[in-house]
């Protein structure tokens, strides 16, 4: 009968001593490390603009609040592409700030508090997309649209465009400014 033969732990065995690392053998790659780093970052900066890509050059410089949606959908294809790029990296928080900006003057101020100016029945046949569905679930006459953006876990800019859109639709209202 042949006796079985235990596995091999997985772990090391305490009482081994470890290897000093002047004993360990470093092989080193057939390239030069720091040059190929300094490559890999030259390329991923100045990605070469392929024809019918978006190009920074589509994103109005000064940042236009009205274009700020169509600024934001080319920088987000941008980033897609070229994430390390600091000039669409710089470009896309513009256009998000003046997006901000753009939602919160329509809405009024962060303090403002929003309350639903539509009935039930009305509400049902607007077809409101979940998020404003959500939103408008949050909305109790008192909370302010600072502390709905703290409570509904959605990104802030995505939040504030869909109160800025109900408000525009005139399904919500500003009740207060809370100022």
């Amino acid at each position: 009968m042949i006796s079985p033969r235990p596995f091999p732990s997985p772990l090391p065995d305490p009482t081994d001593e470890p290897e000093p690392a002047s004993a360990r053998q470093t092989i080193p790659p057939p390239f030069d490390p720091a040059a190929f780093a300094q490559s890999s970052e030259r390329r991923l900066r100045a990605v070469t603009p392929v024809p019918g890509d978006p190009t920074t050059d589509e994103a109005p410089r000064p940042l236009d609040e009205a274009e700020s949606e169509k600024n934001l959908s080319v920088l987000a294809r941008l980033l897609e592409e070229a994430p390390l790029n600091a000039d669409v990296g710089a470009l896309s928080k513009g256009s998000c700030a003046a997006l901000e900006r753009e939602c919160l003057s329509v809405i009024g101020s962060e303090s403002a508090v929003l309350v639903v100016a539509v009935s039930p029945d009305e509400l049902k046949r607007l077809g409101l997309d979940h998020v404003g569905g959500f939103l408008l679930s949050l909305m109790d006459g008192s909370t302010s649209v600072d502390t709905l953006l703290d409570i509904c876990g959605l990104s802030r800019l995505l939040a504030l465009r869909h109160l800025r859109d109900l408000v525009m639709r005139r399904i919500v209202k500003v009740q207060s400014t809370g100022d």
